[in-house]
């Protein structure tokens, strides 16, 4: 072969090489600028965290107070955040001298968005929503509605107020509420375009119902915090 053969072919090769990578140099590019960014935290104050009411379609004069807790998520990337989901993947129990320990065998669920079941939610650029953690309904409303659907943590327990958990689902019958105690919780927020976001809450709660959120909030004491296992 001659030089200008040599030249063409290296040329060829240049160019099918080219051809062949930039689509992938471009989609890395895209999202590394354009990538969501999701970002999760928690408020242990309204609006994140807030005394609102049941109600019924049937029966539109029912109007049970509830405390909701929520996580906000913000999206502060350049590109939408697609079909993301919230995933409570552990749950800790702490000992009488402070010392976190994770239930075993816990199968990591779904977070209840909404009361619709939403599965999934897209979440725009520099948009923020709320995701739900939990409520504690009045003793009332527990022992009409929510009674026969409680799953404690192990041990043995009082009548008292349980923080439910706003799960999708409850396999395997593991817990799905929390009585007077000391917990953590290790919850995931996962998009289909995105890294994971991931959030610890320490959780203190007495079991005592209150009327005003100011006094609610202080026998429930919802904190961020670092990880449990280090």
């Amino acid at each position: 072969m001659s030089y200008s053969d040599w030249v063409l072919a290296g040329t060829a090769l240049f160019l099918g090489f080219v051809a062949l990578f930039v689509p992938f140099i471009s989609e890395w590019i895209k999202r590394r600028l354009y990538a969501p960014d999701l970002h999760v935290a928690y408020s242990h104050s309204p609006p994140a965290s807030h005394l609102t009411y049941w109600g019924s379609r049937t029966d539109p004069s029912l109007q049970e107070p509830v405390y909701f807790f929520r996580l906000d998520v913000k999206n502060e990337g350049r590109s939408q955040a697609r079909r993301c989901e919230a995933l409570l993947e552990e749950l800790w129990l702490f000992d009488a001298a402070g010392k976190p320990h994770r239930i075993p065998r816990f199968s990591p669920v779904k977070l209840r968005y909404d009361e619709r079941g939403t599965m999934f939610v897209d979440i725009n650029p520099d948009r923020s929503i709320f995701w739900n953690i939990g409520h504690i309904s009045s003793l009332a409303q527990q022992s009409r509605e929510e009674e026969a659907h409680f799953i404690d943590v192990p041990g043995q327990h009082a009548d008292v107020s349980r923080f439910m958990m706003e799960l999708i689902e409850y396999p395997y019958g593991q817990a799905n509420c929390m009585v007077p105690g000391e917990y953590g919780l290790t919850i995931a927020v996962h998009s289909e375009n995105s890294p994971p976001s991931k959030v610890y809450l320490k959780v203190n709660w007495s079991g005592k119902w209150q009327d005003t959120e100011e006094s609610m909030f202080r026998e429930i004491v919802i904190s961020q915090v670092g990880r449990f296992d280090k």
